[in-house]
This record gives C-alpha cells, structure tokens and sequence, in this order.
C-alpha cells in the first residue's frame, strides 16, 4: 500500500448517480488499487478533518475491452470508494435542484 495518505484518495467522481448520493452524505472517490477501507477512512478524515466517517464501501472497477485499429485494447481497472460521512456539506460536489 502507499506509504502517503494523500496517494489514496486521487480524484472524486462527478456523475449524476454520486451527485444525487451527496445529497445523502455519501461522496464518491476515485482511489488507489492497494487502498483499504481503513486508509480510504483515513485519508478521508485528513482532507475534511470536520466530517466524521460513519462508513466505507469499496468496488473494483474492471476496465471493458475496446476494438481499435490495430485490435484490441484493455484500459486500466480501477477501484473506487463511497464514503458515507456526517459533518457539514462538502462543496465540491454540485448541488442537485
């Protein structure tokens, strides 16, 4: 695992789906393959040192094979993190109307 906790979380992801849940408290992150759920919780709680980690799911994204011109190519799988949180809102997240 890496050594950083800052390596963990790498970027959030923005779709309508994790928009819709961060109005429920639960903030998706895009993070790094060897992380836990306990240094996902870490991480987390030292980038918003006023929210308090109520919970941590984690899902491995596997990548979809794709047809090119000179045959087939295989993106990186991934993994990502839901991370159900109390505290005040976390404004990097749009607001649903």
């Amino acid at each position: 695992m890496s050594g950083n906790l800052s390596n963990i979380l790498l970027e959030p992801i923005i779709t309508e789906k994790s928009t819709a849940l961060s109005q429920h408290d639960k903030y998706t992150f895009k993070v790094a393959k060897d992380a836990t759920k306990s240094s996902i919780k870490k991480a987390f709680q030292e980038i918003f040192p006023d929210k308090k980690v109520l919970s941590v799911k984690t899902l491995i994204v596997r990548g979809h094979k794709r047809r090119t011109k000179y045959g087939h190519s295989l993106p990186k799988d991934g993994k990502k993190a839901v991370v159900t949180a109390s505290g005040s809102k976390i404004t990097y997240f749009p607001e649903v109307s």
